[in-house]
């Protein structure tokens, strides 16, 4: 019996051969635009925020982007309250 492990488990979601949050960021301006029958300015909008969020997000993708804002912003946040403290250093045990 041949069991197949996948090999790209941890690859990103993708939409048309793209990232799906970079599609995300791109494709809302885009249909709002197409919605508002402002098609150039949607297209331009959604164009400059992907740019920008590609520029955010690097090369280490959304898995740097979240591990920065673990370490980055502070521990109140509601959002890492169930993580532990990263000001921490050292942990005794």
């Amino acid at each position: 019996m041949l069991v197949q492990i996948e090999q790209r488990l941890q690859d990103p979601p993708r939409f048309l051969m793209v990232p799906a949050d970079e599609a995300f960021i791109f494709g809302l301006p885009f249909l709002l635009g197409m919605v508002g029958k402002v098609l150039i300015s949607g297209f331009i909008v959604g164009l400059v925020l992907w740019m920008i969020w590609r520029r955010l997000k690097g090369d280490g993708g959304l898995v740097m982007m979240i591990g920065a804002f673990y370490w980055y912003i502070p521990s109140t946040v509601n959002m890492f309250a169930g993580l532990p403290d990263s000001s921490v250093s050292v942990w005794e045990g």
